[in-house]
């Protein structure tokens, strides 16, 4: 199968296929015993930031692809220059279990963030709390049947962009759309130098707050609260 950009996709998971695409990267990448050395010591700094996770938490094979993909294409490969994750060395030919496609490479440069949703025109548009990205979810069958909860969503979210808009690497996870006001001063204080953003604090704020079944308010603090 192939999608809207030509890019030949591999069978299976025809719902999801970039999830599935991403699944056989990180199997390929961070698989067998030379993988998993490559993968444990950053998934330990994952779970260090973030805590490890358990299966009571629910939705535990999405928030586990999400910890996995972080490693693989967000954290710096052992010796790596900026911006040379493990997927960024697989689509440039450095590592055998991989051969270097068109597929390998939208996922090594794939953009992962906090979105706003909200729908327009029939489309759900996407905006990037931080970086000011603005897109909106390509027209596949299962990116039509999301939904926002009330006017506006917030999802943390892994995309490839491409000419017919984002397409999701993998489920999002949602977030609390009252902590949309704190992250609005957080973006102020980001751009005016006073702080950094870490996407990983606030999965560790999310994690925590979705444990307790409590108010988001307990949970989210510092950034612009």
């Amino acid at each position: 199968m192939s999608d809207p950009a030509g890019l030949p996709l591999a069978a299976g998971r025809e719902a999801w296929p970039w999830e599935h695409e991403l699944d056989r990267l990180g199997e390929a990448v961070f698989g067998g015993v030379r993988g998993r050395r490559r993968a444990e010591p950053l998934l330990e700094a994952i779970d260090r930031i973030v805590g490890g996770l358990s299966l009571g938490d629910e939705p535990y094979e999405i928030l586990q692809g999400h910890r996995v993909d972080w490693a693989l294409c967000e954290m710096l490969a052992p010796g790596g220059g900026p911006g040379e994750t493990w997927a960024w060395r697989a689509a440039r030919g450095l590592l055998p279990e991989v051969a270097p496609s068109p597929i390998v490479d939208a996922l090594a440069t794939s953009v992962v963030g906090l979105f706003e949703v909200w729908r327009a025109r029939g489309d759900l548009v996407l905006r990037e709390r931080f970086s000011g990205i603005v897109t909106h979810l390509a027209p596949t069958p299962a990116q039509r049947a999301l939904e926002v909860e009330g006017e506006v969503g917030l999802w943390e979210a892994r995309v490839v962009l491409l000419a017919d808009g984002a397409h999701l690497c993998r489920r999002p996870l949602a977030y609390p759309a009252e902590i949309l006001p704190w992250l609005e001063r957080a973006t102020e204080q980001r751009w005016g130098g006073e702080m950094a953003v870490d996407l990983l604090d606030l999965r560790a704020m999310r994690l925590r707050w979705r444990r307790s079944g409590g108010s988001p308010r307990a949970f989210f603090h510092g950034y612009g609260g």
